[in-house]
């Protein structure tokens, strides 16, 4: 009888052999071949070497072709993550970058505002630099009194600027509010107005443009003195333009300086001696004063020094003032009016025919500026108001 005696192999002679298994591209029955072993042998070294146990047997890395691809796969897996978090956290600062240095609660703020499934919560905490914990806290939190009285405020404060058409600033919608009954700061109105982004209607400033010589200039017998004490002593006026479809509409209009009240005013499509006379006789039929007592104050516009402007005044026994050549804060208080009129009204409209802008300047003039827009020189209150006063 045969006897076949059991073939045993060294310790490192496996270790060899599992080595250039998982080295080699060529299959496991090839290498077995090449080694003279069995496959199954082969397969069964390579699973007790290369699986990590506690036992004291040496064990072999895997490095081999596919398992290396694996790895790769995996690790670019994790670095499309790695990619994509690093763009989120790129995005949350761009659209925070207003909150990244103010307190807590503007930060839980704008994050519930933006979180989403793009953004959760737990990813903008971390790049904001707050705990996750602290915002659900927050949104958990009943608003306290104060924060109730200043959302009740600051409801108070777009309705007033709605009314007025978005344009009063924060100082006299502070006014407003306290005259309503609200006991609150000025910068705390500001603070809130800030919150929502409201700024009131912006225009460029007016310019110069020279009178033409050759005719009669008179002196500034104002002499910047815009503080009165009476109602019809001193009117003021000026010429403004304004672009229309047609091209320009010219507004004459002609101010008491003692309630800055707009007596008078008129427009036409000519700048001419004809409008200021229009608007001259609108204040005049209005305020019926008395000619030897008032004081006529202008820039030293043609259409001012004109034949037809000066003898309506002097038939009336008006005193006749004109600012200097060049000077426009000789007749300042016209230059805000206007700089006023269109910051806050004209410029927010669009570019309209003549009669549609000529009834917005009418809006502005006696339903808004005479009656409702308070005044920084009078106290806070409007024109009309204070000749009531």
């Amino acid at each position: 009888m045969k006897v076949t005696t059991k073939r045993r192999y060294s310790m490192d002679f496996k270790i060899a052999a599992v080595q250039k298994s998982i080295s080699s591209p060529d299959t496991v029955d090839s290498v077995a071949k090449q080694l003279g072993i069995c496959p199954k042998i082969l397969s069964r070294w390579r699973a007790e070497l290369t699986r990590p146990t506690d036992t004291a047997k040496p064990t072999v890395n895997n490095q081999g072709p596919q398992t290396s691809y694996q790895s790769l796969e995996k690790e670019n897996r994790r670095l499309k993550k790695e990619l994509e978090r690093a763009k989120l956290e790129a995005e949350i600062p761009k659209k925070g970058a207003g909150v990244l240095r103010h307190k807590a609660q503007i930060k839980y703020e704008f994050i519930e505002g933006y979180r989403s499934p793009r953004w959760p919560v737990t990813l903008m905490c971390e790049v904001l630099g707050v705990s996750t914990a602290g915002y659900y806290r927050w949104r958990s939190r009943a608003p306290s009194e104060r924060e109730q009285v200043n959302q009740t405020l600051l409801a108070f404060l777009l309705e007033a600027a709605r009314r007025e058409k978005g344009i009063p600033g924060y100082r006299k919608l502070w006014k407003a509010a306290v005259d309503h009954g609200f006991d609150c700061s000025k910068n705390r109105v500001q603070r809130l107005l800030q919150t929502v982004g409201y700024r009131s209607c912006g225009a460029t400033k007016p310019g110069y443009h020279k009178p033409k010589p050759g005719m009669p200039v008179l002196p500034n017998l104002l002499n910047r003195e815009f503080t009165v004490h009476q109602r019809n002593l001193v009117w003021t006026s000026d010429i403004t333009q304004v672009r229309c479809e047609e091209g320009w509409l010219y507004i004459a209009v002609v101010l008491d300086l003692y309630s800055r009240t707009v007596v008078g005013w008129a427009a036409s499509c000519l700048n001419s001696a004809e409008l200021v006379r229009c608007a001259l006789q609108s204040a005049w039929q209005s305020r019926k004063p008395n000619g030897s007592q008032l004081l006529f104050h202008s820039d030293q516009g043609c259409q001012y020094r004109s034949e037809q402007v000066m003898s309506w005044l002097h038939q009336r026994q008006v005193t006749i003032s004109m600012s200097r050549k060049g000077n426009c804060w000789d007749n300042a208080c016209m230059e805000s009016f206007f700089a006023q009129m269109k910051k806050e009204w004209l410029s927010s409209q669009s570019i309209q025919t003549r009669e549609e802008t000529q009834l917005q300047a009418k809006w502005y003039i006696e339903e808004y500026y005479n009656t409702v827009r308070r005044h920084g020189t009078l106290g806070g209150v409007s024109p009309m108001a204070f000749e009531k006063q």
